[in-house]
Protein backbone atom coordinates (compact mmCIF):
# COMPACT_ATOMS: atom_id res chain seq x y z
CA UNK A 1 0.00 0.00 0.00
CA UNK A 2 1.21 3.52 -0.75
CA UNK A 3 2.45 5.15 2.48
CA UNK A 4 -0.31 7.68 2.93
CA UNK A 5 0.68 11.02 4.48
CA UNK A 6 4.41 10.20 4.12
CA UNK A 7 5.22 10.19 0.42
CA UNK A 8 3.51 13.03 -1.40
CA UNK A 9 1.36 12.75 -4.53
CA UNK A 10 1.12 15.79 -6.75
CA UNK A 11 -1.69 16.00 -9.34
CA UNK A 12 -0.13 18.36 -11.85
CA UNK A 13 -2.51 18.26 -14.80
CA UNK A 14 -3.81 21.65 -15.90
CA UNK A 15 -7.24 22.68 -14.69
CA UNK A 16 -10.13 20.96 -16.52
CA UNK A 17 -8.25 17.73 -17.08
CA UNK A 18 -10.15 15.96 -14.31
CA UNK A 19 -8.15 17.20 -11.32
CA UNK A 20 -11.22 17.65 -9.11
CA UNK A 21 -12.43 14.16 -10.01
CA UNK A 22 -8.99 12.80 -9.20
CA UNK A 23 -8.97 14.54 -5.83
CA UNK A 24 -12.38 13.05 -5.05
CA UNK A 25 -11.09 9.59 -6.00
CA UNK A 26 -8.27 9.92 -3.47
CA UNK A 27 -10.62 11.13 -0.75
CA UNK A 28 -12.93 8.17 -1.36
CA UNK A 29 -9.93 5.89 -0.87
CA UNK A 30 -8.86 7.39 2.46
CA UNK A 31 -6.07 9.65 1.26
CA UNK A 32 -5.87 13.05 2.90
CA UNK A 33 -6.21 15.65 0.15
CA UNK A 34 -4.94 19.15 0.84
CA UNK A 35 -7.54 21.90 1.10
CA UNK A 36 -7.85 23.44 -2.35
CA UNK A 37 -8.58 26.95 -1.08
CA UNK A 38 -5.41 26.94 1.04
CA UNK A 39 -3.42 26.04 -2.06
CA UNK A 40 -5.10 28.72 -4.15
CA UNK A 41 -4.06 31.33 -1.58
CA UNK A 42 -0.46 30.51 -2.51
CA UNK A 43 -0.99 32.16 -5.89
CA UNK A 44 0.86 35.29 -4.74
CA UNK A 45 3.90 33.15 -3.94
CA UNK A 46 3.64 31.43 -7.31
CA UNK A 47 3.41 34.71 -9.24
CA UNK A 48 6.56 35.87 -7.43
CA UNK A 49 8.12 32.48 -8.29
CA UNK A 50 8.60 31.99 -4.55
CA UNK A 51 8.54 28.21 -4.64
CA UNK A 52 10.08 27.96 -1.16
CA UNK A 53 6.78 29.15 0.33
CA UNK A 54 4.90 26.50 -1.65
CA UNK A 55 7.35 23.82 -0.53
CA UNK A 56 7.05 25.03 3.05
CA UNK A 57 3.27 24.66 2.89
CA UNK A 58 3.59 21.08 1.66
CA UNK A 59 6.12 20.22 4.37
CA UNK A 60 3.86 21.53 7.11
CA UNK A 61 0.75 19.85 5.70
CA UNK A 62 -0.49 16.51 7.01
CA UNK A 63 -1.99 15.83 3.59
CA UNK A 64 -0.51 13.39 1.12
CA UNK A 65 -2.28 14.56 -2.06
CA UNK A 66 -2.05 18.03 -3.60
CA UNK A 67 -3.94 19.21 -6.67
CA UNK A 68 -5.01 22.35 -8.49
CA UNK A 69 -3.34 25.79 -8.14
CA UNK A 70 -0.42 26.26 -7.57
CA UNK A 71 0.60 22.60 -8.00
CA UNK A 72 -0.95 22.37 -11.47
CA UNK A 73 0.75 25.48 -12.85
CA UNK A 74 3.87 25.64 -15.05
CA UNK A 75 7.28 25.70 -13.35
CA UNK A 76 6.08 24.32 -10.00
CA UNK A 77 6.64 20.60 -10.52
CA UNK A 78 10.48 20.59 -10.82
CA UNK A 79 10.77 22.37 -7.48
CA UNK A 80 8.41 19.88 -5.86
CA UNK A 81 10.38 16.99 -7.32
CA UNK A 82 13.65 18.29 -5.90
CA UNK A 83 12.14 19.05 -2.49
CA UNK A 84 10.30 15.71 -2.22
CA UNK A 85 12.46 13.03 -3.88
CA UNK A 86 10.11 10.20 -2.90
CA UNK A 87 7.04 11.89 -4.32
CA UNK A 88 4.82 10.73 -7.21
CA UNK A 89 3.38 12.90 -9.96
CA UNK A 90 0.16 12.45 -11.92
CA UNK A 91 -0.30 14.31 -15.19
CA UNK A 92 -3.94 14.23 -16.25
CA UNK A 93 -4.74 14.90 -19.91
CA UNK A 94 -7.83 15.08 -22.11
CA UNK A 95 -8.54 13.20 -25.35
CA UNK A 96 -7.25 16.17 -27.32
CA UNK A 97 -6.17 19.77 -26.87
CA UNK A 98 -9.46 20.83 -28.49
CA UNK A 99 -11.45 18.85 -25.90
CA UNK A 100 -9.49 20.58 -23.15
CA UNK A 101 -10.07 24.03 -24.65
CA UNK A 102 -13.82 23.44 -25.00
CA UNK A 103 -13.97 22.18 -21.41
CA UNK A 104 -12.20 25.15 -19.88
CA UNK A 105 -14.17 27.60 -22.02
CA UNK A 106 -17.49 26.04 -20.98
CA UNK A 107 -16.56 26.00 -17.31
CA UNK A 108 -15.43 29.61 -17.32
CA UNK A 109 -18.52 30.63 -19.27
CA UNK A 110 -20.73 28.95 -16.67
CA UNK A 111 -18.73 30.20 -13.71
CA UNK A 112 -18.11 33.81 -14.68
CA UNK A 113 -21.51 35.42 -15.28
CA UNK A 114 -22.78 32.87 -17.82
CA UNK A 115 -21.02 34.61 -20.69
CA UNK A 116 -20.27 32.89 -23.98
CA UNK A 117 -16.65 34.02 -23.59
CA UNK A 118 -15.92 35.73 -20.28
CA UNK A 119 -14.24 39.12 -20.47
CA UNK A 120 -11.08 39.99 -18.59
CA UNK A 121 -13.18 42.38 -16.52
CA UNK A 122 -15.55 39.59 -15.43
CA UNK A 123 -12.59 37.56 -14.17
CA UNK A 124 -11.08 40.62 -12.54
CA UNK A 125 -14.35 41.36 -10.72
CA UNK A 126 -14.93 37.75 -9.66
CA UNK A 127 -14.57 37.20 -5.92
CA UNK A 128 -13.51 33.56 -6.28
CA UNK A 129 -10.75 33.15 -3.66
CA UNK A 130 -10.44 36.94 -3.63
CA UNK A 131 -11.24 39.72 -6.08
CA UNK A 132 -8.83 39.65 -8.99
CA UNK A 133 -7.49 36.14 -8.31
CA UNK A 134 -8.95 34.61 -11.47
CA UNK A 135 -7.62 37.40 -13.66
CA UNK A 136 -4.12 37.00 -12.23
CA UNK A 137 -4.08 33.30 -13.12
CA UNK A 138 -5.38 34.02 -16.60
CA UNK A 139 -2.86 36.75 -17.38
CA UNK A 140 0.14 34.86 -15.96
CA UNK A 141 -0.56 31.44 -17.46
CA UNK A 142 -2.94 31.53 -20.41
CA UNK A 143 -2.88 34.86 -22.24
CA UNK A 144 -0.27 37.42 -23.25
CA UNK A 145 -2.61 40.40 -23.21
CA UNK A 146 -6.13 41.28 -22.12
CA UNK A 147 -7.29 41.83 -25.69
CA UNK A 148 -6.69 38.20 -26.63
CA UNK A 149 -9.00 36.45 -24.18
CA UNK A 150 -9.72 32.77 -24.87
CA UNK A 151 -7.87 32.64 -28.15
CA UNK A 152 -8.17 28.97 -29.05
CA UNK A 153 -4.74 28.50 -30.54
CA UNK A 154 -3.02 30.29 -27.66
CA UNK A 155 -4.79 28.10 -25.10
CA UNK A 156 -3.97 24.92 -26.99
CA UNK A 157 -0.34 26.02 -27.20
CA UNK A 158 -0.24 26.44 -23.40
CA UNK A 159 -1.79 22.99 -22.91
CA UNK A 160 0.58 21.20 -25.29
CA UNK A 161 3.70 23.07 -24.17
CA UNK A 162 2.99 22.38 -20.52
CA UNK A 163 2.29 18.67 -21.02
CA UNK A 164 5.44 18.29 -23.09
CA UNK A 165 7.52 20.06 -20.44
CA UNK A 166 6.29 17.64 -17.77
CA UNK A 167 6.89 14.53 -19.88
CA UNK A 168 10.33 15.74 -20.99
CA UNK A 169 11.35 16.55 -17.42
CA UNK A 170 10.46 13.10 -16.12
CA UNK A 171 11.72 11.10 -19.11
CA UNK A 172 14.72 9.91 -17.09
CA UNK A 173 12.56 9.33 -14.00
CA UNK A 174 9.76 7.16 -15.44
CA UNK A 175 8.82 5.69 -12.05
CA UNK A 176 7.94 9.14 -10.72
CA UNK A 177 5.32 10.14 -13.31
CA UNK A 178 2.14 8.56 -14.62
CA UNK A 179 0.13 10.17 -17.43
CA UNK A 180 -3.56 9.31 -17.34
CA UNK A 181 -6.77 10.16 -19.15
CA UNK A 182 -9.73 9.94 -16.77
CA UNK A 183 -12.02 8.91 -19.64
CA UNK A 184 -10.22 5.58 -20.03
CA UNK A 185 -11.02 2.52 -17.92
CA UNK A 186 -7.53 1.17 -18.49
CA UNK A 187 -6.06 4.32 -16.97
CA UNK A 188 -8.15 3.88 -13.83
CA UNK A 189 -6.62 0.44 -13.46
CA UNK A 190 -3.15 1.74 -14.30
CA UNK A 191 -3.35 4.39 -11.58
CA UNK A 192 -4.52 1.91 -8.94
CA UNK A 193 -1.67 -0.40 -9.90
CA UNK A 194 0.87 2.44 -9.94
CA UNK A 195 0.00 3.52 -6.40
CA UNK A 196 -0.92 0.01 -5.22
CA UNK A 197 -4.43 1.11 -4.27
CA UNK A 198 -6.98 -1.57 -3.47
CA UNK A 199 -10.44 -0.14 -4.02
CA UNK A 200 -14.06 -1.20 -4.45
CA UNK A 201 -14.52 1.54 -7.05
CA UNK A 202 -14.25 0.67 -10.73
CA UNK A 203 -14.13 4.16 -12.20
CA UNK A 204 -13.25 7.75 -11.42
CA UNK A 205 -15.93 10.02 -9.95
CA UNK A 206 -17.16 12.20 -12.82
CA UNK A 207 -17.46 15.82 -11.80
CA UNK A 208 -18.66 18.12 -14.56
CA UNK A 209 -18.75 21.93 -14.53
CA UNK A 210 -22.40 21.81 -13.47
CA UNK A 211 -21.62 19.24 -10.79
CA UNK A 212 -18.91 21.48 -9.31
CA UNK A 213 -21.35 24.36 -9.13
CA UNK A 214 -24.10 22.19 -7.59
CA UNK A 215 -21.98 19.79 -5.54
CA UNK A 216 -23.23 16.62 -7.29
CA UNK A 217 -20.60 13.96 -8.00
CA UNK A 218 -21.17 10.69 -9.88
CA UNK A 219 -18.98 7.67 -10.52
CA UNK A 220 -18.37 7.25 -14.23
CA UNK A 221 -15.70 8.04 -16.77
CA UNK A 222 -15.27 11.58 -18.06
CA UNK A 223 -16.41 12.21 -21.62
Amino acid sequence: MFKKNKEKIFCIGLNKTGTTSLGSFFEKNSFKVANQNEGELLLKSYLARDFNSIIGYVKKSKSSVFQDVPFSLPFTFPHLDLAFPNSKFILTIRNSDDDWYQSILKFHSDFYNNEKKPTYESLENSKYVYKGWSAKVMLDVFIENKENMYDKEEFKKVYNTYNKSVIDYFKNKPDKLIVINLSLKNDFERLCSYLKISTNENCFPKISSKDILNGNYNCEFLK
